[in-house]
């Protein structure tokens, strides 16, 4: 098919999907909150995906290397408390549990030029 006489003439090569990593602390096909998971509440809730680490070029970061978990809306998300985008202490602990998984399969230093703070 000419393109040539196009305004704007559609490129040749095909963009690259990106990959989308699993999450490394839970299987997210299970819709629970990873939070209340770890109190001992398996009851199932509505739930968003949550990038771990969400500043600046660290949301795709998340994506590729599955830092991410299932958040109950109401409780640990956004709202209450108890909400990582509301509560430092319980966004740091989440990070730490990421952090810690992470190392198991890569360094610390790894870990560092990827985020770049140690969270344990």
């Amino acid at each position: 098919m000419e393109t040539s006489g196009l305004m704007f003439p559609k490129p040749e090569r095909k963009k690259k999907i990106k990959k989308h990593g699993k999450s490394i602390i839970q299987d997210q096909t299970e819709k629970q909150c990873f939070l209340c998971m770890l109190e001992g509440d398996y009851s199932y809730k509505r739930v968003h995906n949550h990038h771990i680490f969400f500043g600046p070029g660290e949301r795709q970061i998340s994506e590729a290397y599955g830092f991410k978990a299932n958040l109950c809306i109401d409780r640990h998300h956004q709202y209450g408390q108890e909400a990582v985008h509301v509560n430092a202490e319980v966004s740091d602990r989440l990070k730490a549990i990421c952090q810690k998984e992470f190392e198991k399969t890569h360094t610390r230093e790894e870990f560092m030029e990827l985020i770049g703070r140690n969270y344990l």
